[in-house]
């Protein structure tokens, strides 16, 4: 699925979770909070392609990463004492970042498996305790990474779910090839879907 699709299909998760948030007690109490729940939904709808560098989030992200290492190289070798300075800012970077760095193995592989969202949900529980990041925000994380993992499961090309004791790919009954008008059809009717449950709904 094209990453305008994956993040349509992802909002459309966040909607329908944010029904369900009450059960949770993750309520939001202020409209801030709702707008950065779906932030992390839209950034987990395309969290799964950072293992590929031309997707759009991976492109970004990757370009973003040798900038910052380039950055940290030139500091080592010029400016030492500012590493020192932000050691302790480095480290929350590192940890952050080396799940993502362990994870990665070609597309469509671990981050596109039932073990990235296990593993995920337990490093979530660990940021939460560590830095005291609501859960709310993680949730909507983990619901944006869910939505990506359908979005694709219901391609022809399917996902590898049980990655890495398995690499069959495997699809739902009926799949579209990414890109195509069924594709477009689907976004589209959901985009339409979005629009009038949340009028209804606000207004």
């Amino acid at each position: 699925m094209m990453a305008s699709g994956h993040q349509v299909v992802g909002f459309t998760f966040g909607v329908g979770a944010m029904t369900l948030l009450p059960t949770f007690e993750w309520m939001p109490e202020q409209p801030l909070q709702t707008v950065l729940f779906f932030v992390f939904v839209l950034f987990g709808s395309l969290l799964p392609d950072i293992d590929t560098p031309t997707s759009t989030l991976g492109h970004k992200f990757w370009r973003g990463l040798m900038t910052v290492f380039t950055v940290a190289f030139l500091c080592y070798l010029f400016v030492p004492e500012y590493l020192d300075t932000y050691r302790e800012q480095l480290k929350i970077f590192v940890m952050l970042l080396l799940p993502i760095l362990i994870m990665i193995r070609g597309h469509r592989k671990m981050t596109h498996s039932v073990l990235f969202v296990g593993l995920l949900i337990g490093y979530g529980i660990i940021l939460e305790q560590a830095f005291s990041i609501p859960r709310m925000y993680i949730g909507g994380l983990i619901i944006g990474v869910v939505s990506h993992l359908f979005g694709d499961y219901i391609t022809k090309k399917g996902i590898p779910l049980v990655y890495p004791f398995s690499k069959k790919h495997i699809q739902f009954i009926f799949t579209f090839r990414t890109g195509s008008n069924s594709e477009r059809l689907i976004v589209y009717s959901l985009l339409l879907w979005n629009v009038w449950y949340l009028t209804s709904n606000i207004f």
